[in-house]
């Protein structure tokens, strides 16, 4: 795309049109293919302008072949006028013989010199003859002839096919679309600097259309807001949309509140046969109907999906009606329940939205989703909701998740009403719903597993079925990373804490298919991890993946994971402790683990942070940004836990001491145990640090006195680095000899694999890689294959293996996925 700075009279090329547009030369024929609004013919213009070549050119404004071809004729005579007068004579090529005749007349032509013939607006023309005279003239390769053709759309059947023997040069709208760093460049040009979030904000916008971007300028310029104006609007429906036929109008608003979509659900939605027939048009006719071959989805671009958006605004209530109903049982049957609930609401289709909860199960409804979902409970009538108990049970338990236990107790009172209703007949129903409610009432004794095992076995006598308005697949753990922080709730009972989970699991699964399977034998891992039996944790972290696996408990197997690399760190193993990561992240690429990618970061957080590798851990963490990552209430303990121990590696020891009480508040909230003894341990090491060494050793103390009730020593070793002179201290005044003696001894082994794994992964004095095998490590980083890698270095497939064994022995690692942790 090139921009031209009126005030200045300089023009802006992005690199690849100008490398594009400096070919024209080089082709016998040239494709510029793009919708209407990017430019195409000015940065044809200014090309051949910069270039000093000589051009005829031609503006194509109707269909007719013989007007087309006087003009073309006329316009080659000002070069050279026996070919024109011959050309004439013979008429439009309309036959094979007469371009036979016409193809002869050109080359006997001699040029001496390049000439170029533009038609610009060339997808008015029609005629097939045309076409294939171009073909055909483009395979002769008349030296110094070259052709231009400047188009909305190319119907010319065998351009591919030309493209690749070298005779045509096409170039299409993704060399106009101007990305977000090159927009900054076009709005600098006219005196507005962005901000990379909002020249991000444009491009999401425009999709990098360039009289998208002039449109939104002169808005900028007015008001410095980026907003879509009806000066835009009023563009599309001259250029593009009034042209289009009722069957494509139609079609285009049936489809234009969808993200994106594949021929099948373009047919459920619009409820036309002819769709395939339909896009082909759409596409032809104009760029605004996209195609992604990855995918095999289409998605429209974001200007005209708003244009049609607010088109729709002037529809009728029953048209409205027809299609948000259309919609919703459309996104319903695709398994899309937010967006269900989203077009039931808007026509105000309560029972519904309560039938898709029922079916959900809670499964969509995020924290961020969470006041869109109360709304539909508190907006809909209190005699229906009555009619949809599972559904009453599903939002108390998401309320429960949100934190709002104002409202899930009235959510819990109102159901109670429910069952205390004379209006269910069916004892048979009767027990199960307060089965079901005993269930939910599990939840409300949280963290404390001896209430909740008293509820569970109530339910167990109850139902006689699984549970219904459970998500067995949604995590059991509420985003936290650690079985044994969520149930640990005070000093000398962890040990019976883990038997009474023990037997409470086995009940609590059977009644909800498996929801929690596995976590028993996590948290008694944990608990074996802590106190230095690693053997036996890992005894039973093998135990844990089977039944975890088997019902698909994915948060439960990324509990285990965790606790396998904090026992990988412990042994110095960071090529295993970093496989293990990655391999969850990959399974969160996969879509797999995806809901859970905040506990995954958490993992890696606490791994990094154990390191004191501040930079590695993610941004949020360190920057205690968890209001913009909304985790689950329950969790956000353990949060603190690595929050805390990344505020130390930092040195920020102020921070830890100003927000003590609110780190102290917020682990006693349940309680979560683990939380409060590693948030006690920040607090002494910062006070130590700062010379406040009693106020440190006090805190030190207290910490020991009640985690040692449980030989919880892991806390103190992962920690050592900063508490060790307080710990020394304390052991010479001969206090907690036991628990020193064991932590000490335990922190010795452990300090010398983390300075290991320090040293070999960390250092500062990194081997040097060549040139070459810098580029391709940097490809194998990023997951390429060797065949890829050599393909885009042109190098041999051998080369490229060669060069890696090189770079694994220099780097001493065995494995691509470590490249990552080399360059990071």
């Amino acid at each position: 795309m090139l921009i031209r700075d009126n005030k200045k009279s300089k023009i802006y090329f992005p690199d690849r049109v100008i490398e594009g547009m400096g070919k024209i030369a080089s082709y016998p024929l040239t494709v510029v293919e793009a919708p209407m609004g990017y430019g195409k013919s000015t940065a044809v213009r200014e090309t051949l302008r910069a270039t000093g070549l000589n051009d005829l050119w031609i503006n194509i404004d109707d269909d007719s072949v013989g007007n087309i071809w006087t003009e073309i004729c006329e316009s080659i005579g000002s070069f050279h006028e026996e070919v024109s007068k011959n050309l004439l004579a013979l008429g439009p090529p309309e036959d094979k013989t007469k371009r036979q005749e016409a193809l002869s007349i050109i080359k006997k032509a001699k040029l001496d010199s390049k000439m170029v013939i533009v038609l610009d607006g060339y997808h008015v023309i029609s005629s097939e003859s045309i076409n294939k005279f171009l073909e055909q003239l483009a395979m002769k390769e008349i030296l110094n002839l070259h052709i231009v053709l400047i188009t909305r759309f190319m119907e010319m059947k065998s351009i591919n096919e030309l493209s690749a023997k070298g005779y045509v040069h096409h170039i299409t709208k993704e060399m106009f679309e101007l990305s977000s760093l090159e927009i900054k460049k076009f709005y600098k040009l006219s005196g507005i600097s962005l901000k990379d979030k909002e020249a991000d904000q444009i491009f999401a916008i425009t999709e990098g259309w360039y009289m998208g971007l002039y449109l939104l300028r002169e808005s900028y310029n007015k008001n410095e807001n980026i907003e879509l104006t009806k000066k835009m609007y009023d563009l599309i429906e001259n250029t593009v949309y009034a042209n289009e036929s009722k069957d494509v109008k139609d079609f285009l608003q049936s489809i234009s509140f969808l993200k994106d979509f594949n021929i099948n659900q373009a047919m459920d939605i619009s409820g036309k046969t002819n769709v395939e027939n339909i896009i082909k048009e759409i596409i032809c006719k104009n760029g605004f109907l996209n195609y992604n071959e990855k995918s095999n989805s289409y998605h429209l671009h974001h200007i005209f999906s708003k244009y049609l958006q607010e088109g729709f605004k002037q529809k009728d209530i029953a048209y409205k009606r027809e299609y948000y109903e259309r919609i919703a049982n459309y996104h319903l049957a695709q398994g899309n329940h937010l967006e269900a609930m989203d077009n039931y609401y808007k026509i105000g289709d309560f029972e519904n939205i309560l039938s898709t909860v029922e079916v959900d199960k809670g499964q969509s409804i995020y924290i961020v989703d969470q006041e869109t979902f109360r709304k539909y409970f508190e907006e809909c009538p209190k005699p229906l909701r009555q009619q949809h108990p599972i559904a009453m049970l599903i939002y108390a338990i998401c309320l429960f998740s949100f934190n709002d236990m104002e409202r899930f107790n009235q959510v819990c009172a109102e159901f109670e009403e429910i069952i205390q209703m004379d209006t269910i007949h069916d004892r048979e129903s009767l027990l199960a719903l307060k089965g079901e409610y005993e269930v939910l009432l599990t939840f409300t004794k949280y963290n404390d597993i001896n209430q909740m095992l008293v509820h569970i076995k109530k339910a167990a006598g109850l139902l006689k079925q699984s549970v219904k308005f459970l998500d067995t697949k949604s995590s059991w753990t509420f985003d936290a990373p650690s079985i044994l922080y969520m149930f640990y709730r005070e000093p000398g009972t962890l040990y019976h804490d883990v038997q009474n989970l023990k037997e409470a699991i086995p009940i609590y699964s059977k009644l909800t298919e498996g929801h929690g399977s596995g976590s028993d034998s996590v948290m008694e891992a944990e608990y074996f991890f802590n106190i230095g039996d690693t053997e036996s944790a890992e005894i039973l972290l093998n135990k844990a993946l089977y039944p975890s696996n088997r019902n698909d408990q994915q948060d439960i197997v990324i509990c285990a994971s965790f606790l396998n690399a904090r026992i990988a760190i412990g042994k110095g193993d960071y090529d295993l402790a970093l496989e293990i990561i990655q391999s969850m992240y990959k399974k969160s690429d996969n879509k797999k683990w995806s809901g859970l990618l905040l506990t995954i970061e958490l993992s890696q957080g606490f791994i990094y942070s154990s390191l004191s590798q501040y930079e590695k851990i993610p941004a949020w963490i360190r920057e205690g940004d968890l209001e913009a990552h909304k985790l689950y209430f329950p969790a956000q303990p353990f949060y603190k836990i690595v929050y805390g121990r990344a505020l130390l590696i930092h040195g920020d020891y102020l921070k830890i001491l100003g927000i003590a009480d609110e780190l102290m508040g917020e682990a006693s909230f349940y309680p979560n145990y683990l939380s409060l003894i590693y948030i006690q341990i920040y607090i002494a090491a910062a006070n130590y640090q700062v010379h406040r060494f009693n106020e440190g050793r006090k805190i030190i103390k207290r910490a020991l006195s009640d985690a040692g009730a449980d030989q919880m020593y892991m806390p103190f070793v992962e920690n050592c680095d900063y508490i060790k002179p307080l710990l020394e201290e304390i052991l010479g005044e001969g206090l907690y000899k036991k628990e020193i003696i064991s932590i000490l001894e335990m922190y010795k082994t452990y300090r010398i694999k983390i300075e290991q794994i320090k040293k070999k992964n960390f250092s500062k004095n990194k081997p040097e890689l060549t040139a070459r095998e810098t580029e391709i490590a940097l490809l194998a980083a990023k997951g390429m294959t060797n065949n890829e890698i050599g393909a885009q270095l042109f190098i041999s497939t051998n080369t490229v293996k060669m060069a890696l064994k090189s770079i694994f022995s220099k780097l001493d690692i065995n494995n691509r996925a470590l490249l990552n942790q080399y360059f990071s």
